[in-house]
């Protein structure tokens, strides 16, 4: 008896220019798991908007969609620096 081996998918290709990172800090981004928006895939984060979704699908989805505002980021908190150390 033989198996057969299905072929292994190839990896997404890279975005060709640098994906702006999201912070998403908030203990608000989070919630119980729901399948994301974009890649049908569980997760257990959550946009501004509620929407289930991953944070990297969010950041993929923004730099193939430059002008809209659909994911954004947590607005800067109070403070000299970005991180204390």
């Amino acid at each position: 008896m033989s198996t057969r081996r299905r072929p292994t998918p190839a990896p997404p290709e890279p975005p060709a220019a640098p994906v702006p990172l999201l912070d998403w800090r908030d203990g608000a981004h989070f919630a119980w798991p729901e399948r994301c928006v974009l890649c049908r895939k569980s997760t257990p984060m959550r946009s501004h908007a509620g929407e289930a979704v991953h944070k990297t699908c969010a950041e993929l989805w923004n730099a193939e969609h430059p002008g809209e505002t659909r994911f954004v980021s947590d607005p800067p908190k109070g403070g000299r620096g970005k991180d204390h150390a």
